[in-house]
């Protein structure tokens, strides 16, 4: 009978400000100016000084590892730091796992070939691949796809898509009860406040040549709002000069909005976060409710963009915002991901 092993992939980043230069020559393709590397350091010592995606994805791992083999959850470290930061490693389940789980980076280490490597070091000769971005995109899913496929092939072993689980009800549960947390933050939920899902921006003409990712964010914010009491997505009007997927959501109107722009020329698809929190503002909202689905581990999108930025932003201009948290290794978490490995297995 054929092994199988699971690899986690994802986008990767930084694990110190040493790597800063690696990653991003990775990811332009190229050496990076001088200056973007500067800018890039100063947004990362913001943040404690890396990226927390490669160590939370290995937590990840140990967890969905230990749920595929029947072991109990690995227990938190003593000495674990607080979140955010660069969160405390778990260790591993000791003996010979029956089904592996290996982390892959497409821009960092470990890499995507150094992982398929190790699983085939391990006697594995099929691969379940499981993508730790939850919406398929060319730069994210796509590339990690080819990578994993193409190194896969160097060492002869068959390649499976997990199934799907943006829309799993674990996955959802957990996405909803950050959202209602959020929500019920001390300081915002008493106010008259706009529930705002965020993912990543994209260029127009990626999206128009494969509109799949934006359906599939829709998808998923529809169904967190419903369960969240927010109502159907029936249309917004709510927000002068804005064009959004969502929903009037009684007294919280919610919408899908995008962020964290790329360096590409050309228009990128919105609403844009900034553009969506100063119509909140002239709207008269007293706050933002901030719910990044598009991102299942925090990196620099969610604790810089967000948790630095568009804060900042809505402070500013004197309304309350809070943000609701990030899957990570949350226990739903890891129940979405075994089960998206346990029905192709």
């Amino acid at each position: 009978m054929i092994r199988t092993g699971v690899l986690l992939t994802a986008f990767g980043g930084p694990g110190d400000l040493d790597e800063i230069a690696p990653f991003m020559t990775s990811l332009l393709g190229g050496e990076p100016p001088a200056a973007a590397v500067d800018q890039a350091r100063r947004r990362y010592l913001a943040i404690g000084g890396a990226s927390p995606l490669p160590a939370m994805a290995e937590r990840v791992a140990v967890q969905v590892e230990r749920a595929l083999n029947g072991v109990p959850k690995a227990d938190e470290p003593a000495d674990a730091p607080g979140f955010p930061g660069r969160p405390a490693l778990l260790s591993r389940a000791r003996g010979e796992m029956k089904v592996p789980v290996a982390v892959g980076m497409l821009h960092s280490e470990p890499s995507i070939s150094a992982a398929v490597a190790r699983l085939a070091e391990a006697g594995v000769g099929r691969i379940v691949s499981l993508s730790l971005s939850p919406f398929d995109a060319a730069a994210t899913t796509g590339a990690y796809d080819a990578a994993v496929r193409a190194a896969a092939a160097e060492h002869g072993l068959k390649v499976v898509d997990a199934a799907a689980y943006r829309t799993s009800d674990a996955y959802l549960e957990g996405l909803t009860e950050a959202v209602e947390l959020a929500m019920n933050d001390e300081e915002t939920r008493d106010l008259s406040s706009v529930v705002v899902f965020t993912a990543h921006s994209l260029p127009v003409t990626d999206v128009e040549a494969d509109p799949s990712y934006v359906d599939q964010l829709r998808q998923t914010a529809a169904a967190v709002a419903q369960r969240c009491g927010l109502g159907a997505a029936d249309g917004i009007d709510a927000l002068p000069g804005i064009e959004a997927f969502g929903g009037h959501g009684g007294a919280r109107p919610w919408l899908l909005a995008f962020q964290s722009k790329g360096r590409r020329a050309g228009a990128w698809i919105g609403p844009d976060l900034d553009e969506v929190i100063d119509a909140a503002v002239s709207a008269g909202f007293a706050a933002v409710v901030v719910s990044p689905i598009g991102f299942a581990i925090d990196h620099m999108e969610t604790l810089y963009d967000l948790d630095v930025c568009a804060a900042d932003r809505a402070l500013s201009a004197g309304i309350e915002f809070a943000r609701a948290a990030a899957p990570n290794d949350a226990a739903h978490m890891i129940d979405a991901l075994a089960e998206a490995v346990t029905k192709v297995l």
